[in-house]
């Protein structure tokens, strides 16, 4: 751990004896698993003994299966507002009302802190949403089928918001985390560099940029700053778009270089890393590539069938 540091000192990390975090029993073997119709657990090692843990369910009832203070840092990007249909039941990002997806975002991370180490950082991806207002999209969507879902409630009228405006969402999710006792460390905008041109938006700006959101659960916790003074750059993230392909399973996946930011900054080494809207694996995968153990939660089957496989497969190489 390192004490916070003031505005005008940069800081080092502090050398300190770690205390390893509470064990997590799991029902899985330490084994690769081929995964399997109808399963919800899936667990392995690398070549180097570092464990991983798939689970599938909600994030919320999975975490409250886990120790307190058990996970060194945090990596996430849950589904956007009316952004995606992942087609599965229970999802996130499909209420009817803003304040209820804020609300059910923010539930999630009321857990997310109390697995969280007390020196551990919460790393949040958040993209923002726009209120059309004018009815169900027609045509099909040549950039992604997964946005054709009907009538949206960012299509229909009454959300409470004027037509076309951005909703905010990043910052709402922020400012309700904050009220729960949250600290926002800081702001870190992502800056796309191979963005997806929007054609169709032609009296405004194309979105370049997303939100990630560092959070601490108190005042001292676990930062080095080697990883910003390498890539000269502070909180502003010049990171490419393009993730890791997924088979055409997640066309929202986060780049690993995202991640190996994150974990360069916020994660000790040999921490513990936890995912709980793990997707197709991006942040498990960066994990253990850097010699850190990694644990996965996903509502989707499909998505966790997929992690199982892929970890597999490089859990045999590394």
């Amino acid at each position: 751990m390192i004490p916070m540091p003031s505005p005008e000192l940069s800081v080092k990390p502090v050398r300190k004896k770690k205390i390893a975090p509470p064990s997590i029993e799991f029902e899985t073997p330490l084994i690769p698993l081929v995964a399997e119709p109808g399963q919800d657990t899936w667990g392995g090692h690398t070549q180097n003994r570092l464990e991983y843990h798939i689970r599938r369910g909600d994030s919320v009832q999975v975490m409250k299966t886990l120790p307190a203070n058990s996970f060194d840092c945090v990596v996430t990007s849950p589904p956007y507002y009316w952004q995606r249909d992942y087609d599965v039941e229970g999802q996130l990002g499909q209420e009817k009302t803003i304040n209820e997806f804020v609300s059910g975002i923010a539930n999630v991370m009321d857990e997310v802190k109390r697995v969280l180490a007390t020196d551990g950082v919460l790393f949040l991806n958040l993209g923002d949403t726009y209120y059309s207002g004018k009815g169900e999209p027609k045509g099909p969507d040549r950039k992604n089928k997964a946005r054709r879902m009907g009538l949206r409630a960012v299509d229909a009228s009454g959300l409470g918001v004027p037509r076309k405006t951005a909703i905010g969402i990043p910052w709402r999710v922020a400012i309700e985390m904050i009220t729960r006792g949250w600290t926002l460390r800081s702001p870190i905008i992502w800056q796309r560099k191979s963005n997806v041109p929007e054609p169709s938006a032609k009296d405004r700006p194309w979105r370049s940029y997303e939100m990630l959101f560092m959070f601490s659960k108190s005042p001292r916790y676990f930062f080095d700053r080697t990883g910003l003074t390498e890539a000269r750059e502070e909180d502003i993230w010049q990171i490419s778009d393009r993730a890791k392909s997924s088979e055409g399973l997640h066309s929202a996946a986060f780049p690993e270089q995202l991640v190996q930011r994150c974990l360069q900054v916020g994660c000790r080494p040999g921490g513990r890393v936890l995912d709980p809207f793990a997707g197709t694996g991006t942040t498990l995968r960066v994990a253990l590539t850097s010699g850190r153990s990694a644990t996965g939660i996903d509502l989707s089957p499909k998505f966790c069938e997929y992690m199982a496989k892929s970890l597999a497969e490089l859990s045999s190489r590394i």
